[in-house]
């Protein structure tokens, strides 16, 4: 007999009717718990705190695990805290939904809790030397100033140097280079560099040098608490060099915490300063930095300018360029940068007529240095490169300018020209630095995708905008708690910075600016601002910018910002207090509309009305109401990757996409948006399938989380580039099925982790491929995760060598196992010579794992008959750690030793089955052992573990025990 259709129907919808109905009914009670879940987090965090601030003031520095969970805990209670926000406001209808996302933050809070477990120290010994080489530009001349700066550095004599001359002369560039050159010798143990600028500060200095050594103040608010605190910290440091560049008033050691450097102590201070009145006043030996001799000049100008200009025609009018830059290297640099590779007499006449009459001079500033950049300026032709260019002197002195940032200001300040792309647009952005930086009116920095501007280039910039169109107002990082005076609102005034300061309003009883000219506001990261008044923006009719990113106090903004009809970008970003936006409907203008990691959750009124919109972020919107997207069909960026129910048609439908980034709130709207589109993804694209959002690492990638695909194969877009998996189920692994892993060719990083199923990585050849591509591979707390590649090691090994290709992780930078119960082996080695680019390799909690890399039979014959050893090389390792692993018994063989000429850290924690370090060292020429010159540490359980390590070479014990930690 049948089954009845509705037993059925019950049977398969019961189930989550019920799981619904019980998140609904248990709301409240799920609240409590996770409340108490916080609470119990805060002050497991207090303890760790407090344990962290008592051991790091012994010369160490906290664990990155440490550095991590704290970081995590910031995250997760404010998750928690949006939450508790929520429920008050939720509807009926909603509670079901609210009440699963309660339940799955009380695991996440439990996890993170547990994750703080650390039983251990917190810390660990600071390195040697905590200082890094910075960028220099060459060092020609000044070998008597630095031969001098050196001597009182490597002598007990002078404890503090004052490095003193003119803006512009070169005394930030020789104390680069001396500091890079302090690296290098045994004398100090620690070389610090702090950038001080002219708007000093005694709190953010405190926060610089704390920095430099690896150290946090930010639990100490009072400026007198914190100065005992620094004093603390370096106190207990071994001797060392601070370096405070570029000093224009007179700094208090007592005040800031510098303990006074003396020859008991073994410290020195160095400062540059343009003053040797300043040097003096703060007891420093004065060395003044003069002007490049003849010579020098010629051979620094020919460096940048290209020797093969220097021709006997162009020679007496080279020359008399030369002599106006009156021997100071930045002019020169910059001069002989602007005119590299001009042969035409005329044009150098041209030039050399221009420098002779230019004229005026900046406060502070030698008058050549001046006219050389002024010259350098003017040679830019371009009007809207010259204004690229002053653009730049918004940003704070020193400040580290990110490049995306900067041309995204350039493109809706409509200084680079409409093109068909955003990216075209971006690529003519990076064309206009990489000039500006060729003519050495930007510098690069460390920081990865950032420039700055060298303080007297921007002390040019602004001397231009003082006095010529347009006209800024820049009060950019001075601490201001309130707005500039209403003198400084000047009638032409065009472009005003305020960003990085301290104001807390902008209320009615301030002068309201009567500037009808302003077209661009820049009040980011005003951090304590809380409101501004309705009557603030009426006059600024032109406002084209509002940027007001990063004032996380601000609730609303004034109506008054619906009447600015002329704005092409409103920015927002990281508001996140901000549950208000007015009515948008008459801005039809606007272009870029940054609301990403605000409190929005509504889409504001007159949305459909931005027809001209080219860049949309939203992070919290509840919903998209339908029929809004179409409407805006000029978008090329957008980002709603916290809107559950996006309509995927719409999205779909949106033919200029450059960059999307959207949450699916099922595989069924990811799926059809996959089938609506006709020209492939985006040039860059960010999906999330599930219920958690992360923060990618590349361009490309795909999210699941807390999804069955039983019956369903993993769908992927052919050029992914990262995918994650987790809590998802019904897959064994990447190849199951019909999944589209093998067409990923271009996949970089693969993250799985609490996949109950996947028991291998692959299991079918078809896809080996992608495993050329990875450079990071992350399986995590995967319970029944056996092997990377199925099968017993034989049939693996034998489809290995005959069909996979060559290069498989060959690009492998990275790979994480953690919490994989049942996996015993990882590598074989057939494989372990492909892992040239292996740059970390962590395993931790892996119950049954016993080798690394595999061993055979044919591997312990050649043990006993006495053979020679094998060696594993892996140049490029750097981080080994084994934490938990109780079974582990090798990491290769007793036959083998690992090449690892790079290895930094070596990591063996609760392994008390392993034994033996394999490492090959390098040797003197007399034979004797060396340690790996990378090598700064190696980390046991303790001593006795140590003790019971057995060595292939007596003497390796001796020549490691130097960088044992407990």
């Amino acid at each position: 007999m049948d089954s009845c259709p509705y037993l059925e129907i019950i049977n398969v919808i019961g189930p989550p009717i019920c799981k619904y109905w019980n998140y609904h009914r248990n709301l409240k009670e799920g609240l409590d718990t996770l409340r108490n879940k916080k609470e119990d987090l805060n002050s497991h965090k207090e303890d760790i705190q407090l344990r962290l601030s008592n051991e790091l003031c012994f010369g160490k520095q906290h664990k990155k695990e440490v550095e991590n969970w704290l970081k995590k805990v910031e995250q997760i209670t404010g998750e928690v805290q949006c939450l508790e926000d929520e429920v008050g406001k939720v509807k009926f209808l909603s509670r079901a939904f609210l009440g699963k996302r309660v339940y799955e933050k009380i695991v996440e809070t439990t996890k993170v809790y547990d994750d703080g477990s650390f039983l251990e120290s917190l810390v660990i010994d600071a390195p040697s030397n905590s200082g890094m080489a910075l960028p220099t530009p060459e060092l020609v001349g000044e070998d008597v100033v630095t031969e001098e700066i050196w001597e009182y550095l490597m002598g007990d004599s002078v404890c503090k140097i004052g490095v003193c001359g003119m803006g512009g002369i070169g005394k930030t560039t020789i104390m680069k280079h001396i500091h890079n050159e302090l690296l290098r010798v045994a004398k100090f143990a620690i070389v610090i560099w702090v950038t001080v600028s002219q708007e000093f500060d005694v709190f953010k200095l405190q926060k610089e040098i704390a920095s430099a050594l690896g150290e946090d103040l930010s639990n100490y608010e009072d400026i007198t608490k914190r100065a005992a605190m620094l004093s603390k910290i370096l106190g207990s440091r071994e001797r060392y060099v601070l370096i405070l560049d570029d000093v224009w008033k007179r700094i208090f050691l007592e005040e800031v915490g510098i303990p006074e450097p003396s020859t008991s102590n073994g410290c020195k201070l160095v400062i540059t300063t343009r003053s040797i009145e300043l040097a003096l006043s703060m007891g420093c030996e004065a060395i003044r930095v003069e002007p490049l001799s003849d010579g020098d000049a010629l051979n620094l100008f020919l460096n940048h300018v290209g020797r093969d200009v220097y021709v006997p025609t162009l020679e007496s009018t080279l020359n008399e360029v030369l002599k106006q830059c009156a021997g100071l290297p930045l002019a020169i640099i910059i001069i002989g940068s602007t005119m590299r590779g001009e042969y035409d007499v005329h044009v150098w006449k041209n030039a050399l007529n221009k420098l002779k009459k230019q004229a005026g001079s900046v406060e502070s500033m030698a008058e050549e240095v001046f006219k050389c950049l002024k010259f350098s300026y003017d040679r830019l032709l371009s009007t809207k490169i010259k204004h690229c260019f002053l653009y730049c002197a918004l940003y704070p002195e020193d400040f580290e300018i990110s490049k995306e940032e900067l041309i995204e200001y350039w493109i809706v300040e409509g200084l680079i020209d409409e093109m068909e792309t955003r990216q075209e647009m971006y690529d003519e952005g990076l064309s206009i630095l990489k000039r500006l930086e060729n003519n050495c009116l930007l510098e690069s920095v460390k920081r990865e995708g950032c420039v700055k501007m060298h303080d007297v280039v921007r002390d040019l910039a602004l001397h231009i905008t003082s006095s010529e169109s347009p006209r800024y107002l820049v009060k950019a990082g001075m601490q201001l708690e309130e707005l500039p005076n209403e003198q400084e609102w000047k009638e032409d005034v065009e472009k005003v910075c305020l960003m990085e300061n301290d104001i807390k309003e902008i209320s009615s009883d301030v002068a309201i600016p009567k500037c009808r000219s302003i077209s661009t506001l820049l009040l980011q990261n005003n951090y304590y601002l809380e409101k501004i008044h309705e009557s603030f923006f009426k006059l600024m009719t032109g406002l084209t910018i509002l940027d007001l990113s990063g004032n996380g106090n601000i609730k609303a903004l004034p109506n008054s910002v619906s009447e600015l009809e002329n704005l092409n970008a409103l920015l927002l970003h990281n508001c996140r207090s901000l549950e208000y936006v007015p009515s948008l409907s008459k801005i039809r203008g606007l272009k870029k509309l940054d609301l990403g990691f605000t409190n929005i959750k509504e889409v504001p009124h007159g949305m459909e009305m931005l027809v001209h919109l080219r860049y949309l972020d939203f992070n919290l919107l509840t919903e998209v109401p339908a029929g809004i997207l179409p409407k805006l069909s000029r978008l090329q960026h957008l980002r709603l990757n916290r809107t559950p129910d996006v309509i995927a048609e719409e999205v779909a439908g949106l033919r200029k996409l450059e960059t999307l980034a959207v949450k699916f709130n099922n595989p069924e709207g990811y799926r059809l948006y996959l089938s609506r589109l006709q020209r492939g993804c985006p040039n860059r694209y960010y999906f999330h399938v599930g219920e958690l959002v992360f923060e990618p690492n590349y361009e490309k990638y795909v999210g699941f989380q807390g999804w069955s695909f039983c019956g369903d194969s993993i769908l992927l877009p052919t050029d992914i580039q990262e995918v994650m998996i987790m809590e998802c189920h019904g897959i064994t692994s990447l190849s199951d099925r019909n999944s589209s892993f093998k067409y990923a060719t271009d996949l970089r990083y693969c993250f799985i982790s609490y996949c109950e199923g996947i028991e291998c990585l692959v299991s079918s050849s078809s896809c080996y491929s992608i495993l050329q591509s990875i450079e990071k591979l992350e399986l995590k707390f995967l319970g029944n995760f056996c092997t990377l590649f199925s099968g017993e090691r034989d049939r693996a090994v034998s489809t290995l060598s005959s069909s996979t290709p060559p290069g498989m992780f060959s690009r492998l930078k990275h790979i994480q196992i953690w919490g994989c119960p049942k996996i015993d082996k990882l590598f074989w080695p057939e494989l372990v010579h492909n892992l040239l680019n292996l740059e970390q390799i962590q395993v931790y909690n892996c119950e049954q794992l016993a080798e690394i890399i595999s061993t055979s039979d044919d591997d312990e014959e050649n043990i006993e008959e006495g053979k020679d050893f094998t060696i594993f090389t892996l140049p490029k390792l750097r981080d080994m750690s084994f934490r938990n692993v109780p079974l582990l018994k090798c990491i290769c063989n007793r036959g083998s030793l690992m090449g690892c000429n790079s290895l930094e850290t070596i990591e063996i924690v609760k392994c008390p089955k392993l034994k033996r370090i394999p490492l090959l060292l390098p040797q003197s020429d007399n034979g004797q052992l060396l340690p790996l010159v990378s090598l700064r540490q190696i980390i046991v359980n303790s001593k006795e573990c140590w003790d019971s390590l057995e060595w292939d070479h007596p003497n390796i014990e001796k020549v490691l025990k130097p960088f044992l930690a407990f």
